[in-house]
């Protein structure tokens, strides 16, 4: 028996029940016996960054996550209240519940218990039960994502993923290696939700982000005093913070050798000594780390430490580079609403001949590439790779290249730049996701290449004001 939909209804109900649904504030939708969904709401679509017909038809749990039971509700097994689901980085509570039809079950509904993610999350701080995430006395380190936001199919993503659970269920340490942009902290995330740490924090620090003096006194912590411009009572490392969690250090190849020897003793000994401290602190946390270098190349160079490496390379996962995979095209719909939604743009059709385009990149950014190229895709509906590429070219190369062609790309650097800043309307966070650069990386390149930026507040600007 068919589920039933408004299809079968007169206009004027069919016209009534689609504006019940679309302005209820909770997110609604519905499944047939095979799991398809067949009806979803305004708020729904809106969370997932789609509309309507981009997910009737399709399987709920390629829509919503692998978690959900209700397509297994559908199919007879018993309703759900209360379930907690991860959608697009928010935890819902949720409702699932057959829909019966002359005695007969011909699907099941879902109804997300929360929509105002707020109150959500407020709620959740009181269900240490259910809580996934650890709020420090002033900053929550919390990893947002869940192996269901790894978006992708195929063999390597598979394996991938397989990886991921079997690197959950252990204590060892994990060593991620991948090319810039393939996604090496959303897998550390997946493994540290998917594991008995889960209810503990999610500590990161990225090696090759802090100058080299202050890193042991990001990742050991210090006592007060211990250093000029040192706090009068000292501050916890990362090591400290991650207690009863997971600590993440990306690029760790960049690690100083100098301080090598420190974190391996850390490691094996399970504790710390604080800069300017005497005593040891016990540390009870998870390590993963990862890098885009070859840390087997760096060990035959004496650049990175052996015993070290050992300790480290217990279990690997690799993070597989855009180019080897065969699911671009998924890849590419997927993402696009998903930035329209997080960036307030309006959902651009991409036509056929861009998705050609897009698809016979190679991506040497990868991942994070493909959402700079898609981002400047819905300001202006254009596909340029022409700024991605002169930022690999300065990023990789820059090196080896010759004073004359480092001031010719340097110019062209600051060209890329001003044009993503036009084509945003000056909003730096906007231009900053189309050049693939985070926001405190975009100010220091207009600082570097005295770029104007729209701001009347801005010294260039009362330069020009002056000048003029």
């Amino acid at each position: 028996m068919p589920f039933p939909t408004w299809q079968n209804s007169t206009a004027d109900e069919a016209r009534f029940l689609r504006t019940v649904l679309d302005h209820v504030s909770d997110c609604l939708v519905a499944v047939d016996t095979e799991g398809r969904v067949v009806l979803i709401n305004r708020p729904y679509c809106k969370l997932l960054g789609g509309e309507e017909e981009d997910f009737i038809g399709r399987k709920i749990t390629d829509v919503v996550s692998h978690e959900t039971r209700l397509h297994l509700v559908a199919r007879g097994e018993s309703a759900v209240v209360g379930f907690p689901l991860n959608v697009r980085g928010h935890r819902l509570i949720t409702k699932q519940v057959p829909v019966l039809q002359d005695g007969e079950i011909v699907g099941a509904l879902g109804l997300a218990l929360f929509s105002d993610f707020e109150a959500l999350r407020r709620t959740y701080s009181k269900l240490s039960n259910n809580e996934l995430a650890i709020n420090n006395a002033k900053t929550p380190w919390i990893a947002r994502h869940s192996i269901d936001d790894i978006i992708g199919r195929g063999v390597i993503m598979d394996k991938m993923r397989e990886d991921i659970r079997a690197a959950a269920a252990t204590a060892l340490p994990v060593l991620i290696e991948g090319e810039t942009g393939t996604g090496k902290e959303l897998a550390a995330q997946a493994i540290h939700r998917l594991s008995d740490r889960a209810r503990g924090p999610f500590v990161w620090m990225n090696c090759a982000s802090i100058p080299q003096e202050l890193i042991e006194a990001e990742l050991f912590g210090y006592e007060g005093g211990a250093f000029t411009g040192a706090r009068s009572r000292g501050k916890p490392g990362k090591f400290e913070l991650a207690k009863g969690g997971t600590l993440f250090l990306d690029e760790i190849g960049d690690m100083p050798l100098s301080l090598q020897s420190n974190l391996l003793r850390a490691l094996q000994g399970n504790e710390i000594v604080r800069v300017g401290g005497l005593s040891p602190i016990q540390i009870d946390t998870r390590i993963i780390c990862a890098t885009n270098r070859s840390l087997q190349s760096m060990v035959a160079d004496r650049q990175f430490r052996k015993d070290l490496f050992y300790r480290l390379d217990v279990l690997r996962i690799t993070t597989p580079p855009l180019r080897k995979r065969a699911d671009k095209a998924e890849l590419i719909e997927r993402i696009l609403p998903r930035l329209a939604a997080s960036s307030g743009l309006s959902l651009r059709k991409l036509p056929p001949s861009k998705m050609k385009m897009l698809l016979a990149h190679d991506w040497p950014g990868n991942v994070r590439e493909l959402e700079s190229a898609l981002s400047r895709f819905l300001v202006d509906g254009s596909i340029d790779f022409a700024t991605r590429d002169i930022k690999d070219e300065l990023s990789e190369n820059a090196g080896s290249q010759t004073a004359k062609l480092k001031n010719r790309l340097r110019s062209e650097k600051s060209q890329a730049i001003q044009e993503a800043l036009v084509k945003a309307g000056f909003d730096k966070a906007l231009a900053a996701t189309m050049l693939g650069i985070s926001r405190a990386q975009l100010y220091r390149e207009l600082t570097r290449h005295d770029i104007f930026t729209g701001d009347t507040t801005s010294k260039r600007t009362q330069r020009i004001k002056k000048s003029g």
